[in-house]
């Protein structure tokens, strides 16, 4: 049994046992400051890494300023912000955008 798996079977059996660690470790060959350090680096272990990202916020470009949009093509414009659907659109894409809209408040 490695070092990690032995530490694992010490600190559950602390953890079902209900004693405190001094009391647990009593005439066992291991400190109770050793379980409690164990159980303290198994737990960090189990938690799922977290994943920082950093989100940059630009001013959103007004309707105004937006480029001309050509013939042929659907827009909706709603909340200050515009969409613009090209022929042959993808549907599912679409109401997928729609759906984000809709949940942040833009379609009322």
């Amino acid at each position: 049994m490695d070092n990690r798996a032995k530490w694992e079977e010490r600190v559950a059996g602390w953890k079902a046992s209900g004693f405190t660690s001094e009391a647990y470790c009593k005439g066992k060959p291991f400190t109770a400051g050793g379980l409690r350090h164990w159980a303290y680096r198994l737990r960090l272990d189990a938690r799922p890494a977290v994943r920082l990202a950093r989100v940059v916020r630009r001013p959103a470009p007004r309707v105004e300023d937006a480029a001309p949009v050509p013939a042929a093509v659907l827009m909706l414009e709603c909340c200050g912000m515009r969409v613009v659907v090209p022929p042959g659109f993808d549907r599912a894409t679409l109401g997928a955008v729609l759906d984000v809209l809709a949940s942040r408040g833009g379609a009322q």
